[in-house]
């Protein structure tokens, strides 16, 4: 018995012993490749515009003179993952520009690692200022709807109209959320630890995907590569680990996107996309943040799970376009 007993406790310390490594040796991959300043690792032409003192890049897509739409995007996401409704939405007319949200793509990162809902408002108003926008639409997806939310209930009157896609909010929440080992995990070393194996880990990258896509056929390795490619910056395993304990948990109970009461007072006219087989935001979620709004559309994809602009482009192109035409300005 006592044999038994030796043999699984080695059997135990082996297996630490093995997965430290691995940590380990994921922190130290990361290490070696982010080693390019945002600006170095940015395709050629790349453009930026100055917020609040950071540099954030950003992709156009359409005429000049369009009606302005600002994209932003949700998690281990850049501008380049919405190429495939941006292109199609830019040539029926709109000016459709898309934004690196830190500590995502290509911007850079806050000194003060400020990753909360107004803070990502303030980047979110800030950049459409950097770029002479006082009226503009507004499009978001998973984890960035809590910033934009809270951004167009700081501006509601800058806002043309709002579409939701699959978002993450945490609606009526009423405890502060919660993460296995947080206070361990919030120590530099065991967060990056996490972060390099996971999500700044190009390996966990296709699997990743197939987890928030109905499809595993739309997984390609072009797909993958676009999502990986900016995981070069400098910094980026450091930065996304405080995202990921400061930012992605941090208690926004106060926010004004955590508040039902802001939304039935939205003016604007909104459009709430959502996949039905979601099985990160369920549809249910999306019901009823659509019921809040008092001028709230809510189309309902099937076969579809959390990433609609990328498993269903041409349907998200017709109803953002449709949406945007009945809603603009002019039109109403």
């Amino acid at each position: 018995m006592r044999r038994l007993i030796r043999i699984a406790g080695w059997l135990v310390l082996t297996l630490v012993v093995l997965i430290a490594v691995t940590l380990v040796g994921f922190r130290g991959a990361a290490a070696l490749r982010e080693t390019l300043s945002p600006e170095e690792a940015a395709p050629a032409g790349a453009l930026f515009a100055t917020v609040d003192g950071l540099k954030m890049h950003y992709q156009v897509w359409g005429p000049q003179d369009g009606p302005p739409l600002l994209l932003f995007h949700g998690t281990a996401s850049w501008a380049e993952t919405y190429r495939d409704v941006a292109t199609p939405l830019g040539e029926q007319g709109f000016r459709v520009i898309a934004v690196d949200m830190p500590p995502f793509g290509y911007s850079e990162r806050p000194a003060d690692q400020d990753y909360s809902r107004a803070a990502h408002a303030r980047r979110v108003l800030g950049f459409a200022d950097a770029l002479g926008l006082r009226h503009f639409s507004v499009g978001v997806h998973s984890y960035g709807g809590g910033g934009v939310i809270e951004a167009a209930f700081t501006a509601p009157a800058r806002i043309d109209s709002l579409i939701l896609l699959d978002v993450a909010l945490g609606l009526g929440q009423t405890e502060a959320p919660a993460f296995p080992f947080g206070s361990f995990l919030n120590s530099d070393w065991p967060r990056q630890l996490l972060t390099a194996a996971t999500f700044t880990n190009p390996l966990m990258t296709g699997a990743g995907l197939r987890r928030f896509i109905e499809n595993d056929d739309l997984v390609t390795a072009e797909r993958i590569a676009i999502y990986t490619r900016p995981l070069n910056v400098k910094g980026t395993t450091d930065a996304v680990g405080h995202w990921l304990f400061s930012g992605l948990f941090n208690d926004e109970r106060k926010s004004l996107a955590a508040d039902p009461a802001n939304y039935r007072i939205f003016a604007p006219p909104v459009l709430v996309i959502w996949g039905r087989e979601d099985s990160t935001t369920p549809l249910k979620q999306g019901e009823e943040i659509a019921s809040l709004f008092p001028h709230a559309e809510l189309a309902v994809l099937d076969g579809v799970n959390h990433i609609p602009q990328i498993e269903r482009p041409q349907d998200v192109v017709r109803l953002i376009a449709n949406f945007l035409k009945r809603t603009s300005p002019t039109a109403r």
